[in-house]
């Protein structure tokens, strides 16, 4: 009777055990999936994100380059070598010890200090109510 008892046994842990293991496969195939599809969005939303933050910057470089060839007083010269400088220095590749986010916005802060400096309170170029239809936010 010992020896039926100990297959019983035997047979309830092979049991727990393959449930186990399928769990286990489960989980990881979950991961690796999930993980694949969570890389494949990040990239998409990185990269169109991106696209407008360079657009942004573009814009407002042109801006200052433009300006730059203006005679201007010295306070105001020196906020457009300051933002052409945030500029130029902002980083182009992918530095994880980068503070991007915080680049973008003493950008962002220097830009609206200079306009005020120049008076001028229209900092964001006028868009056509048909490609405000297509505008998504992809800001920080």
């Amino acid at each position: 009777m010992s020896h039926s008892s100990d297959d019983i046994n035997d047979l309830f842990d092979d049991i727990v055990l393959t449930e186990e293991k399928h769990a286990r496969l489960g989980y990881n195939e979950g991961w690796s999936e999930g993980q694949a599809q969570g890389n494949s969005e990040g990239y998409k939303l990185g990269y169109a994100q991106g696209v407008q933050l360079g657009e942004e910057l573009g814009s407002i470089y042109g801006e200052v380059v433009a300006h730059q060839q203006l005679p201007h007083t010295d306070k105001v010269k020196r906020s457009l070598q300051q933002l052409r400088l945030l500029i130029e220095q902002f980083p182009r590749t992918n530095d994880e010890k980068a503070d991007i986010i915080g680049a973008v916005e003493v950008i962002r802060n220097t830009h609206r200090r200079l306009y005020a400096q120049l008076g001028t309170k229209n900092t964001k170029p006028i868009v056509s109510s048909s490609e405000k239809e297509e505008v998504k936010d992809y800001s920080f």
